[in-house]
């Protein structure tokens, strides 16, 4: 959490130096400021902040790449007089473990059109998901699992 206030005393400086304190300044600072912050190298490692940094943009990148997609499925099969979708229901074998990360996994399953995460089984090991475009069981999974699920604990852990 110190780097985070780091970065933020950074950007409030940027924008000190600049003389004038705008939302615009500030973002510019905060950029600059986690940059600084990557570069600086104590101890021969990478910061966790700029590695966590790095994980949750990655995620939030993947996340709405996947959103655009599959509204363009979407939207092409809303569009077109023949329906391809093929509904299905698939049971996804979880990673996660604690409440927040399977909070965020299902939001995202769900966040995501064309698919909605249904139940967490009861020892919170699985999820049902509903998918409009039914691919095999170990399709869907192994796709959930590298673009969703593996970069979401990436950025939580």
């Amino acid at each position: 959490m110190t780097a985070f206030l780091w970065n933020l005393m950074l950007a409030l400086l940027w924008a000190a130096m600049l003389g004038n304190v705008t939302g615009e300044n500030l973002l510019t600072g905060f950029v600059i400021g986690f940059l600084v912050l990557a570069l600086v190298d104590t101890q021969h490692i990478p910061s966790r902040y700029t590695t966590q940094a790095w994980n949750v943009a990655r995620l939030v990148a993947r996340v709405g790449w996947d959103v655009l997609v599959a509204n363009a499925r979407v939207a092409y099969e809303i569009a077109t007089p023949k329906l391809i979708s093929q509904p299905a229901i698939y049971r996804y074998d979880m990673e996660a473990r604690t409440d927040a990360e399977i909070t965020l996994l299902t939001l995202i399953v769900t966040f995501v059109p064309g698919t909605l995460a249904l139940e967490v089984s009861d020892d919170r090991k699985c999820i049902y998901v509903h998918v409009m475009f039914a691919t095999t069981r170990e399709a869907f999974c192994r796709e959930l699992r590298e673009s969703v699920e593996i970069p979401l604990l990436r950025a939580l852990r």
